[in-house]
C-alpha cells in the first residue's frame, strides 16, 4: 500500500498519487484525479460499520497476521 491514498480504513485498494505525481501532472489534474475517485469510491466501511447491529472483529486474527493494514480496523474504525 505504499504510495497509495487509501480512502477508507477498510480498504483494499487504493489511488496510487504517487505515480501521478511523478508523471509531472498540474495540481488541476491531482485534484480532478482525487475528486473523480472519492465519488466513485465502493469502500465504505467505516459507514457500513456503523449501521451495523453487531460490531465485532471485522478482520478474523489469520488476516490480520497476513496483511497487517488490517488493523487499522481496531484503530479507528
Amino acid at each position: 500500500a505504499d504510495g497509495l491514498w487509501l480512502m477508507c480504513l477498510y480498504a483494499e485498494r487504493g489511488l496510487d498519487l504517487r505515480s501521478l505525481l511523478r508523471s509531472g501532472a498540474s495540481a488541476e489534474d491531482v485534484s480532478s484525479h482525487i475528486a473523480e475517485a472519492w465519488q466513485m469510491r465502493s469502500d465504505r466501511g467505516a459507514e457500513d460499520r456503523r449501521r451495523a447491529e453487531a460490531r465485532g472483529p471485522i478482520v478474523p486474527v489469520e488476516a490480520l497476521r497476513r496483511d497487517p493494514h488490517l488493523e487499522m480496523h481496531t484503530r479507528g474504525g
